[in-house]
């Protein structure tokens, strides 16, 4: 029963954000959902102790999570605003969780993914409605959006709630093309390689169709990925030019100089950014902040929206979810005498998570679900591989920690740079 109910609380998320339903309904349906859902998991006896022990993820998703605690009651000192943090960013965190719970066994991990595609696939086609009809099946309206100066105008699809913007629309849609390709999805979660081309379709197109510059670079991440495993690295760079080439003949897509208007004002958020951070090292300007104490736009990129959120710690704490996800991945690849399913799902892990950081570095979406939800499919490889006597979790340690260090660093240097030399050429 937790198992279903998990799924049905995704697919309200995906269909009717939590938005629609408290603006709407005036009742926090999402939160009655997961509140029902984490009841049955304890009732069914599928809490264990083991299950969120063999990875350190849920671990690092706690402490992230009570962090975001910690920056408006000790960072703002507002006492009053916890209840507020626990239960916004507690969506996300408790989807995670209920997949890492529910998500226990190999037809589980497949008919989960299956429901993911199949969810993907619906908002790749109301994508496609709207930018012929120019509204959804759900009542969004498209954007028309000016482009060259103002001398033209390009229609933008979008969803509602969560997916009200296209690029955000777009970052959920990309990942899920990893599991669609066709050698990562035969054997993985289909006996064919059908399923997976049928549905590519409506969800390049849908991509195409929100002209989301991030999400085109995801998706050519994910195609990169791809042939970089069946032709190797040379060819699969030969390959990626030539994507790209055809990429650029999308409007929106090459319109990308740094003299840009949206080009540069998310250079201008960046360094808004970064100087909060310079401000607020510690505990940052707290969760949500960024938006909420005068400044009128986010970040347009979630490690920097973290970062000046959160502060140093937090996004450390950040890091190290990603980072250990990819130590996952990583050893996922490595085994080489296991199911025929683990290497074209690690592959398929591998090309979903890296083309949402290619999203993400352009788009305000560190606390979104998608993040959490390849998380949580991560863990639940974790588990369900552990239960074939096939360890790929780790304990984390201080050299994890270290390390996770050294890439926030790296990563402020390189947002600082550049910031610093593309204001200049502009």
């Amino acid at each position: 029963m937790s198992f279903f109910l998990t799924i049905f609380y995704l697919t309200v998320l995906y269909i009717r954000p939590q938005d629609y339903w408290e603006v709407m309904v005036g009742v926090p349906i999402v939160n009655y959902l997961a509140g029902g859902a984490i009841v049955f998991v304890f009732l069914e006896g599928s809490f264990s102790k083991e299950k969120l022990g063999k990875s350190p993820i849920p671990k690092l998703v706690l402490l992230f999570w009570i962090w975001l605690v910690v920056t408006i009651v000790i960072g703002k000192l507002y006492i009053g605003g916890a209840p507020w943090v626990i239960t916004h960013f507690g969506r996300v965190a408790v989807l995670y969780y209920l997949i890492v719970l529910t998500v226990d066994s190999l037809p589980r991990l497949k008919l989960f993914i299956w429901i993911l595609l199949l969810l993907t696939s619906f908002l790749a086609v109301d994508a496609i409605v709207q930018f012929y009809t120019g509204f959804s099946l759900l009542g969004a309206q498209a954007l028309d959006r000016s482009v060259a100066g103002g001398e033209s105008i390009v229609k933008q699809a979008r969803g509602i709630g969560i997916f009200s913007d296209p690029n955000d629309l777009a970052l959920y849609i990309a990942p899920m093309l990893a599991f669609l390709m066709p050698s990562f999805h035969k054997r993985a979660i289909s006996k064919t390689i059908m399923t997976g081309v049928i549905l590519l379709i409506p969800l390049i197109t849908g991509i195409i169709y929100t002209r989301s510059r991030g999400g085109i670079l995801a998706m050519a991440f994910v195609a990169w990925v791809y042939m970089r495993h069946r032709v190797g690295l040379t060819f699969s760079v030969v390959g990626l030019v030539m994507l790209f080439g055809l990429l650029m003949a999308i409007p929106r897509f090459g319109s990308t100089d740094v003299s840009h208007g949206t080009a540069q004002s998310r250079f201008d958020h960046w360094a808004y950014g970064l100087g909060q951070f310079r401000t607020h090292p510690v505990f940052g300007m707290g969760y949500k902040g960024f938006t909420s104490q005068g400044y009128h736009h986010t970040a347009h990129n979630s490690f920097v929206l973290v970062l000046a959120e959160t502060g140093a710690i937090g996004t450390i704490l950040w890091i190290s979810l990603i980072y250990a996800a990819g130590r996952h991945i990583f050893a996922m690849e490595r085994i080489t005498r296991g199911p025929p399913w683990v290497p074209p799902l690690s592959k398929a892990l591998e090309a979903a998570m890296g083309s949402w950081m290619v999203a993400a570095f352009f788009l305000s979406q560190a606390y979104g679900f998608m993040l959490f939800i390849l998380l949580g499919l991560i863990t639940a490889n974790v588990n369900i591989l552990g239960q074939q006597n096939l360890e790929i979790g780790f304990h984390w340690s201080f050299r994890q920690t270290r390390n996770a260090t050294l890439v926030t660093l790296g990563v402020i240097l390189l947002i600082h740079f550049m910031v610093r030399f593309l204001t200049v050429l502009s």
